[in-house]
């Protein structure tokens, strides 16, 4: 019984003397330092203002040796996502020490087009039927319409409830480009940027990818629409 009492004390002597060689990080400090990495990250895929909770943690404190702490957190995607299992590793003094694994869930917050009264299908959209509103968007976050947006002819295809955000999918847009339309082709290369005069042949919004010929030279390209009957191809 003794040599058993004896062991337990020891076990116990040991584990104390270990914590007290150790860094100890507590559960709240922990997420609020991967929180802050992955909205950091995050700034790379959007300009809205982007919100991170760690909904979980492995553990109620994180005991690593002493020394100066860094995480490393990790994404499986390389996009926003409102919901994700991030993959953290922890170094001591540039030594890799542990690693586990933090849900997060992402929010994201950015000044939309919302309907201010019942938009009918086919009617169109302009400043007199919406407003401008910081909205959640996380799980829309390439769709909403903003206010750069207005000015243009924007028809509904579907009917909005006053409160709604306008979601580009479902309104119709006259593109920046038409079809068979002049438009201009700006090269660009590193510094350098030419432009020379194309057709468009399809149609396409800013940001599409269209193909365009140059009757010239009897050559056709790629680019993406930067404006009204203006094309950018990188080279």
């Amino acid at each position: 019984m003794k040599k058993v009492f004896g062991l337990a004390l020891i076990m116990v002597l040991t584990f104390s003397s270990l914590k007290a060689q150790s860094t100890v990080l507590s559960n709240t400090e922990v997420r609020n330092l991967v929180a802050k990495q992955v909205a950091e990250r995050y700034k790379d895929y959007t300009d809205a203002q982007v919100s991170i909770e760690v909904v979980g943690l492995p553990f109620k404190d994180l005991y690593v040796p002493e020394g100066t702490v860094s995480f490393e957190v990790k994404s499986p995607t390389d996009k926003f996502m409102a919901r994700e299992l991030e993959k953290v590793n922890v170094y001591v003094n540039g030594k890799f020490v542990k690693t586990f694994n933090a849900p997060i869930v992402a929010r994201a917050y950015q000044n939309v087009l919302v309907a201010s009264c019942f938009i009918n299908r086919e009617n169109q959209i302009n400043s007199n039927v919406v407003t401008v509103k910081k909205m959640e968007i996380s799980n829309t976050l390439q769709f909403p319409l903003k206010e750069k947006d207005l000015g243009k002819d924007i028809l509904a295809k579907k009917a909005f409830r006053e409160g709604e955000v306008i979601d580009k999918r479902f309104v119709k847009m006259r593109p920046e480009v038409l079809r068979n339309a002049n438009v201009t082709v700006f090269f660009q290369s590193n510094d350098l940027t030419i432009s020379i005069e194309g057709t468009a042949l399809s149609d396409g919004a800013k940001g599409d990818n269209i193909c365009i010929m140059n009757k010239n030279y009897n050559k056709v390209y790629t680019g993406q629409i930067i404006g009204e009957n203006k094309v950018l191809v990188k080279i």
